[in-house]
């Protein structure tokens, strides 16, 4: 009857095939045969009372075929009530064999095929989507693995650069302290006014390499993050003045005025970092000289804005040179930044002073910008959050700088000192020897750690200018050795002082952990 009822049935175009089973053992065996049975219409009293029954949980438990759609069709609903069924068999639908009709028993199958068809669907399209989260999955875990191996071999990389920046400086500032040193001797002594320049010559082309050096460095321990910044009181006019005092040589050879404005109501004391401020009015004002025929280059510090907690300060360095192109301005402040970069360029430089002012700038709270003026020149723009020092602030001196120098020599050379230096350099050696000289003090010399040890089992200094990169035994090994309660040094407390070519922040750190007391690099 059911065939009859469903013969020349189509569902989408595709007829059906019917599989006919008489007890519940051999519909067990087709359905095993055709695990791609689409419509189940189960009676419930076969062979047994409940072999229908017992053939649905078949299905549903043993074969875990949970997409089949099923239907009870019983003669006798009071063996199997319908509520009862429908929960504990998970059945689609149900009904007595007394209430079949034709357009029912069609109305049912199409609607169990359209369901079992949607099911399908939605199972391809779920395990698709599970193949593709799987596959995600795999392509982010791979990802993750790049990306760790990436960050590894960037770090790897990172500390490698910083460790050849840190050799290349050692490298270069152990000869440049030679160099420098010998000509800020040579500009002590008597000399004619063609030796001075000679002497001036070779000192200021040694500075220029050493910032060139500084400025690198610089670089590198802003990219990594180590550049420190120390909050201090200061003289702002003094600052201002004393950047100037370094220029006005300069500005004088080239018949430029180099002119100094502090507003009459900016505060004389602040907090902040004086040294990097005094960093980007240096860059500033000697890229202004460099640029600059004739005319003059000015400094000006003024309030911006302030508040009971602090003042937003400007400086404006502002000069009447050629100015800056305006296809250059938007790129003036990055790394190796050069307006003129070919070989018959007028002007030198390794493009960094720039870039690292702002990064000084922004780093302390402020910016910095460029522009050009209506009437020729350029006007560079720096804004820094500066604090307000509590207290007085008349423990300031106002002396120059050289004067407080004279007054430390005169101290220095009236002292009977035992100096013990350390240094495997000749060309240091004699030039650190020289410079006492000029103090009127000695020095004995050695040229490795060991030599320091045996020297101070017997004999007493009253303190050591220590290398730390020597033969046989180098600067670190040696205090830490000096310091050891339990070694041969009597002078366990003799004060060291690091007089070493390098100069990155974690070197000054290696010193002070060693023991050292102080830290001068060279030159």
């Amino acid at each position: 009857i059911t065939q009859v009822c469903l013969k020349g049935f189509v569902f989408k175009g595709r007829k059906i095939s019917f599989l006919d089973a008489f007890s519940g053992s051999q519909a067990r065996q087709m359905i095993r045969e055709n695990p791609d049975t689409a419509f189940i219409m189960a009676d419930v009293v076969m062979e047994t009372r409940d072999s229908g029954l017992k053939f649905i949980r078949f299905v549903r438990e043993d074969l875990k075929n949970s997409l089949v759609q099923i239907a009870v069709r019983t003669g006798q609903p009071g063996l199997a009530p319908e509520s009862e069924i429908i929960s504990s068999y998970r059945i689609n639908s149900y009904f007595s064999k007394t209430e079949v009709t034709a357009q029912k028993l069609v109305s049912l199958v199409t609607t169990s095929l359209r369901t079992y068809d949607l099911t399908i669907r939605l199972e391809r399209a779920l395990e698709k989507r599970k193949r593709a989260e799987k596959q995600l999955l795999k392509l982010n875990q791979d990802l993750e693995q790049k990306v760790d191996e990436r960050t590894r071999q960037l770090h790897r990389a990172n500390e490698m650069k910083n460790q050849f920046l840190a050799n290349m400086s050692h490298e270069v500032r152990t000869p440049m302290n030679g160099i420098m040193g010998t000509a800020t001797l040579l500009l002590e002594q008597r000399l004619t006014r063609r030796q001075q320049e000679y002497a001036h010559i070779i000192h200021s082309s040694a500075t220029a390499l050493l910032t060139i050096v500084n400025d690198i460095l610089d670089l590198s321990r802003i990219e990594a993050g180590r550049m420190k910044f120390e909050i201090r009181k200061f003289d702002l006019p003094l600052l201002v003045e004393e950047v100037a005092a370094m220029f006005r040589h300069g500005a004088a050879d080239k018949g430029l005025d180099l002119e100094v404005q502090v507003h009459e109501h900016t505060p004389r004391y602040l907090s902040g970092d004086d040294t990097r401020i005094k960093q980007i009015l240096i860059n500033l004002v000697g890229n202004a000289l460099k640029f600059t025929q004739k005319g003059w280059v000015r400094i000006r510090a003024f309030v911006e804005k302030q508040d009971p907690h602090g003042i937003a300060l400007a400086f404006e360095v502002e000069d009447t040179g050629p100015g800056i192109s305006e296809a250059f301005l938007h790129r003036l402040f990055d790394k190796f930044s050069q307006e003129d970069v070919s070989f018959g360029r007028k002007f030198g430089g390794a493009g960094l002073g720039l870039a690292i002012s702002k990064e000084l700038a922004v780093r302390m709270g402020g910016s910095i910008e460029a522009s050009n003026k209506k009437t020729g020149g350029a006007v560079f723009k720096v804004i820094l959050n500066l604090g307000k020092p509590h207290g007085r602030g008349d423990d300031f001196k106002d002396e120059k700088k050289e004067n407080r120098v004279k007054e430390l020599r005169q101290k220095v050379s009236g002292l009977d000192l035992n100096i013990l230096l350390a240094d495997d350099n000749p060309v240091n050696q004699r030039v650190f020897i020289l410079m006492l000289e000029s103090l009127n003090l000695s020095a004995r010399v050695v040229d490795n750690g060991r030599a320091v040890l045996e020297l101070l089992e017997d004999q007493s200094f009253d303190m050591i200018f220590m290398d730390v990169q020597m033969p046989e035994l180098n600067g670190l090994e040696t205090t830490r050795i000096i310091r050891d309660k339990a070694s041969k040094i009597r002078q366990k407390d003799i004060p060291i002082i690091a007089l070493t070519a390098h100069a990155m922040e974690e070197n000054v750190r290696a010193c002070l952990d060693a023991g050292m007391d102080r830290f001068l690099s060279k030159p």
